[in-house]
């Protein structure tokens, strides 16, 4: 019989795991998008920045993946969809199944992200989680108070095909209307 303190270390690895698999493929989708988006004067300061957090996510990686042997863990399958994070794992012989909701989900790895990008991990406010009444803003139009804020529902692993392409916005002409 597996003790119960084994089966929440072996979740909490698949739960690790998990979350910085997506967590790299978020900083590889944003340091791409920072290096060719041509909108930021000095896109090097944040790639490296977020390079430096894709490396911190490399080594904790390794680290899980080292647990996985030592404790004879293999992921077989990841799923994603609206509801949550769903895995498949063989766990010394036996098939287990790993479930995550979506909104717990992203905010982990939205605090763990900040974590290793060296932003306090206390969020007062993000665009998934909005502030609290007593936090938030005084507008003098009221009508600006009341929308909420929107998070778009997006696919963690494939990146959008509009980060793909290279900006379609055309090179900027020296044109003067005075001669």
């Amino acid at each position: 019989m597996i003790s119960s303190a084994t089966a929440q270390n072996e979740l909490s690895l698949v739960k690790s795991y998990l979350l910085l698999i997506f967590i790299q493929k978020v900083f590889e989708r944003d340091s791409l998008i920072l290096e060719e988006s041509g909108v930021l004067k000095t896109p090097v300061l944040y790639v490296e920045m977020v390079n430096a957090a894709l490396d911190r996510t490399g080594i904790l990686l390794s680290e899980v993946k080292h647990e996985f042997n030592k404790y004879h863990i293999r992921v077989l399958d990841i799923q994603q969809n609206h509801s949550g994070v769903h895995a498949t794992y063989i766990s010394k012989g036996n098939k287990k199944q790993f479930s995550m909701a979506m909104p717990a989900f992203r905010k982990e790895m939205y605090e763990r992200m900040r974590a290793y990008l060296g932003l306090p991990t206390s969020m007062p406010h993000t665009a998934a989680f909005p502030l609290p009444e007593k936090h938030r803003p005084e507008f003098p139009d009221s009508r600006s108070a009341t929308k909420p804020l929107r998070f778009a529902e997006r696919n963690l692993f494939t990146p959008s095909q509009v980060y793909k392409r290279k900006s379609l916005r055309p090179a900027a002409t020296a044109t003067s209307g005075s001669a």
